[in-house]
């Protein structure tokens, strides 16, 4: 069997490479106001006399140190984030869209809560949690919200944590500094996904005060997610290198080098090439299979983690120090 050649498989990719980075209009690929996010647009350069919204989308990712963008200091976990007046000035219509969880214990402060949930919807945020401010009945201290009778308090539970995922932030509601247990496996919860925790008095518990930031109030809060001055998280992908390290021992590919996994990482990257041109119609060749653009995409993730453990590599620490160089790009593009 003749062996293949790796030098033409390696200029292959970064030619593929290159052709989506300079082409991609040409497969519809999804991006972030038409260009990838880590690259600043041209046009940002040129428009410098008439300032331009910010709709970038940039990743938020836990931990961090602390970062001095705008006149504003960020610190990495606790504190109270002191910002200039302008983050104050909030442009309603960026606001309006934003999806927000609130948490807090409705049995210390119901009216508080109330205020805190209708606060946060009078700025046009989303409340994906809870979806209702109407308690229905309370048992063994867990107060049930209407429509919520019929379900069990775990199931409750794993619905607001599936929230906190899609969120922006937590509105931590905390009246004179009381969280409650499942308030503060909610924060827990958050900060290991990287979503930000917000509250405006400080938390009494001196563990949980390390995950939670004070503001003065819910504007300002998402004024800070708005203008992207919190510091750039790490995303939660140490447990899972360390899972797929175990399974390619396990599975036998501990042998494979560099060169191997690099071949294997472009071969599955033309499998999802080719699912998203079917998908385009973009057919040249018969007809289309069944598509698998998700199986083929977690593939290349797959082979990702696997280059970084042959490489001994912190993929974490790689993603989190990437994104901090296009974060300050951006920053200095506006």
């Amino acid at each position: 069997m003749e062996k293949p050649n790796y030098q033409y498989i390696v200029g292959f990719f970064n030619r593929f490479m290159h052709r989506i980075s300079t082409a991609d209009r040409r497969f519809s690929l999804p991006h972030c106001n038409q260009f990838p996010y880590n690259r600043i647009p041209k046009q940002a350069a040129r428009m410098s006399k008439k300032p331009q919204p910010n709709r970038a989308q940039i990743l938020l990712f836990p931990g961090g140190e602390a970062q001095h963008l705008d006149g504003i200091v960020v610190p990495s976990s606790a504190g109270v984030i002191n910002s200039s007046e302008e983050a104050h000035v909030i442009n309603r219509e960026r606001l309006i869209g934003f999806d927000v969880v609130l948490s807090g214990s409705y049995r210390r402060d119901s009216e508080g809560l109330k205020r805190a949930y209708e606060e946060l919807r009078d700025l046009g945020c989303r409340v994906l949690s809870p979806s209702r401010m109407e308690p229905a009945g309370e048992e063994n201290g867990f107060v049930y919200m209407k429509g919520e009778e019929s379900d069990t308090p775990e199931q409750i539970e794993l619905r607001h944590l599936e929230a906190i995922q899609k969120a922006v932030m937590i509105w931590l509601f905390a009246p004179e500094g009381y969280v409650g247990l499942s308030a503060a496996l909610e924060v827990g919860f958050a900060h290991a996904q990287g979503i930000p925790v917000f509250c405006t008095t400080q938390v009494a518990d001196t563990t949980l005060r390390n995950f939670v930031s004070t503001v003065s109030s819910a504007t300002e809060a998402l004024s800070l997610i708005r203008d992207h001055k919190l510091p750039t998280p790490s995303p939660s992908l140490s447990g899972f290198q360390n899972y797929y390290k175990r399974v390619a021992s396990q599975r036998g590919y501990e042998k494979e080098n560099a060169r191997d996994c690099l071949v294997l990482m472009v071969e599955e990257v033309g499998e999802l090439a080719r699912a998203i041109r079917r998908r385009e119609s973009m057919v040249r060749h018969g007809p289309s299979d069944q598509l698998n653009e998700a199986q083929e995409l977690a593939d290349v993730f797959l082979y990702v983690v696997h280059m970084a453990n042959i490489l001994g590599m912190d993929l974490s620490s790689a993603v989190r120090g990437k994104e901090k160089i296009n974060l300050e790009k951006f920053v200095a593009s506006r």
